[in-house]
């Protein structure tokens, strides 16, 4: 067992010579590994850096259309909302005969004025449905006017690559560098998430 272990021993001196260059080609691949992870990290800082620059420009280049849109678009919505609070309002009803007038006349007198508030009744009814039929088609107009518009500048921002919501239409409008990139890096999580 003695001279198995001397032997042993023997062949651990033998081993070194050849395993420090194999270390060494380890430790410098190892350390070349690190030097390209960090010079990749670095190239991708500065990519993101030159797009956020590229992505300001096109943003200050189009503010004005941009603000131009999302106030036709707000304007757009506030009209909406004010239109749908909109009531119609009915024309003034005709007043009943007074009773104590009524009591003045004769039977045939008397008769003769319900009958008349009667078909005064009815023609109060029938420009009433008229007038309310008309009301209804103006307001049906103006919402499908203002929904046009609204759809229109929808379609614009679209084309100018605003996304539509309303964080969009706010950091494209300023062009605040802060929120344009809190912007990109969502839209780069919706689409990693699209991916998988």
């Amino acid at each position: 067992m003695d001279q198995r272990a001397g032997t042993g021993r023997m062949r651990a001196p033998l081993l070194a010579p050849l395993l420090a260059p194999l270390l060494a080609s380890l430790l410098a691949l190892l350390l070349v590994s690190c030097d390209g992870a960090k010079r990749q990290q670095q190239q991708a800082a500065e990519l993101r850096q030159r797009q956020l620059t590229a992505l300001l420009s096109r943003c200050r280049s189009q503010q004005a259309t941009v603000r131009q849109q999302v106030e036709g678009l707000a304007s757009s919505n506030a009209r909406l909302s004010r239109l749908s609070l909109q009531t119609y309002i009915p024309l003034q009803r005709p007043l009943a005969p007074d009773p104590e007038l009524l009591a003045r006349f004769t039977r045939e007198d008397q008769e003769l004025e319900l009958e008349r508030h009667g078909q005064a009744l009815e023609r109060w009814r029938q420009a009433d449905r008229a007038g309310k039929r008309r009301w209804q088609e103006q307001q049906q107009a103006r919402r499908g006017a203002l929904i046009a518009g609204r759809e229109q500048a929808l379609a614009k921002l679209s084309q100018l690559g605003v996304a539509p919501t309303a964080e969009a239409r706010a950091a494209w409008s300023s062009c605040d560098q802060a929120q344009l990139q809190a912007l990109k890096s969502a839209q780069a999580g919706l689409v990693l998430k699209r991916g998988r």
